[in-house]
């Protein structure tokens, strides 16, 4: 069996501390190898290593061996791993939101004027826009998505930005392995499939795919073997004849997984805040005269295709899209964007894209729990009175940094430790623990289970019930991920083309949600 990358006791620490210990992994050409474990297991930090990123090399190297097809190679740079044909698409998008989408996906690969390069050489000579567009539509096509590539990527769905990143790789004629970093994290269950069909066909003209992801199912599903981590080590391999969900799971993370599920109904129907025919406008998409009521005290979910407006409300109430139209808060009509006197009554949101809108990447944990809190917790101030003069104190925030970090797993040094080296997953619940922190009147969340392993995501849901059941918080979470929605919701919005389509009971037939999302109802199923 030709193997394109073999993998022997590869061995990282940071401050002394192991983040992989004696990984052994081998990689077959053209097959798609899953690489699982909890946040923290040391999975990003093993596809770091091969992709020579710089804080590998800052932070002490590695140790251990990387032979690729036959060749023993020290990988010091990311110039280097590109050069032997290695890949990788992060969590985190790296896209260059001002430039259109041929413009991202042709980056550093550019079609030059033949004679533009001859007289200005490479790096000035004049780009051919018309064939980058046309190349970028045909890596677009390989994976089953139909856009126009002049668009600027800050106009594009979460979704299309995933498509997009790993679209770029792909457009490499040098590729030989893929490395995808949760790549279905931000993807609806319509866009998990067109992208699960194309990396098989990617596959199969030879490329190796190494496919880092949560849902299982969907790793049972296209990997042809699987290896899993815990703590920096393998646990334990699977070939595709051994795939057990269950097993698998229980490699993860060590114990058994019990599903959060919603113990109550919310019987208070008064409204907390309404949207009466507003018209919301991002980027080239217009949403008009949409409307939707939010109950006090309930867990409300808004789900639908990719681009079809789940997050059009929490992001218009916050002026991060162009909100207009009559909004009410406790029946007091508000000015959507006023960010003072909206956050002033009790709300917040937590963006799902944590990285550009929710975090503090350079700060330390501690400081990204507690950051904008202080008006809501008091013992946060050695002096509450002084306003803005205040110290702060630090034995209570240490202490609380300290508790939160327990109670949500999640996997750092100290609370010292900056935001930027966590995992994405880690890097999630930092968040959540900000949430938590600003203890609101009504949180918007987007994705808030995006790329966290399935232990970590149970503690997340749990912890938004308890925000909800003991505190009377009303959340709404907009979300891919039906099932979660099913499981702790009150009510599941639908969006469809930019509208409510309907609004359905968590109990009701996975087929009705199915046809909802489609834009289809039980009544016309069934006349067809």
């Amino acid at each position: 069996m030709e193997y394109v990358l073999k993998v022997e006791n590869l061995t990282k620490k940071f401050e002394g501390n192991y983040a992989l210990k004696d990984v052994n992994l081998a990689l077959k050409k053209g097959e798609i190898h899953g690489l699982v474990g909890a946040n923290g297991s040391g999975k990003s930090t093993f596809m770091h290593i091969l992709f020579g990123s710089n804080y590998i090399k800052d932070t002490g190297g590695y140790l251990g061996r990387i032979t690729i097809e036959e060749e023993n190679i020290d990988i010091n740079s990311t110039a280097q791993a590109l050069e032997k044909g290695i890949g990788l698409v992060h969590q985190e998008f790296a896209l260059l939101g001002n430039l259109d989408i041929s413009s991202n996906i042709k980056i550093n690969r550019e079609n030059i004027y033949p004679l533009s390069e001859k007289v200005l050489g490479q790096e000035f000579g004049i780009v051919d826009k018309k064939k980058n567009k046309e190349d970028a539509t045909a890596v677009l096509s390989k994976m089953g998505v139909n856009i126009d590539p002049s668009i600027t990527v800050n106009d594009v769905s979460i979704n299309m930005k995933q498509f997009i990143e790993i679209a770029r790789e792909i457009d490499n004629t040098n590729l030989k392995i893929l490395m995808l970093d949760e790549p279905t994290a931000s993807l609806n269950q319509e866009d998990t499939k067109i992208l699960l069909k194309s990396l098989k066909a990617i596959a199969e003209t030879g490329v190796s795919v190494i496919f880092v992801s949560h849902r299982l199912e969907e790793v049972t599903k296209i990997c042809d073997r699987v290896t899993v981590l815990r703590d920096g080590e393998v646990i334990s391999h699977y070939s595709k004849e051994e795939f057990e969900i269950n097993k698998i799971a229980l490699d993860m993370v060590g114990i058994q997984v019990v599903p959060t599920k919603r113990k109550r109904k919310v019987q208070n129907r008064d409204n907390i805040i309404s949207f009466q025919d507003v018209e919301v406008t991002h980027g080239n998409k217009v949403y008009k005269k949409i409307s939707l009521d939010i109950k006090r005290g309930e867990v409300l979910g808004i789900t639908g295709l990719a681009g079809y407006g789940q997050e059009i409300f929490g992001y218009g109430l916050m002026g991060l899209y162009n909100m207009k139209g009559n909004v009410f808060i406790n029946e007091e009509r508000v000015m959507p964007g006023n960010i003072s006197l909206i956050s002033k009554k009790g709300i917040y949101m937590l963006p799902d894209e944590r990285k550009e809108m929710g975090l503090l990447l350079g700060k330390p944990i501690w400081e990204n729990m507690v950051f904008g809190s202080y008006e809501q917790q008091k013992e946060f101030l050695k002096h509450p009175k002084l306003k803005g003069l205040s110290f702060l104190n630090h034995k209570v925030i240490n202490s609380y940094s300290n508790r939160l970090v327990e109670d949500l797993n999640i996997k750092v040094r100290d609370i010292y430790q900056p935001v930027k080296e966590l995992s994405g997953g880690n890097q999630q619940k930092v968040c959540i623990g900000r949430a938590l922190t600003m203890n609101p009147e009504v949180l918007f969340v987007g994705e808030p289970t995006r790329g966290i392993d399935i232990y970590s995501k149970e503690i997340i849901l749990d912890m938004l019930l308890k925000m909800n059941e003991e505190k009377g918080m009303t959340i709404v979470i907009s979300s891919g991920e039906v099932g979660e929605l099913k499981r702790i919701c009150d009510r599941i919005v639908i969006m469809y083309e930019g509208e409510v389509f309907d609004i359905l009971e968590p109990d009701v037939d996975d087929k009705v949600f199915s046809l909802a999302i489609s834009g289809r109802r039980v009544e016309s199923y069934e006349e067809n």
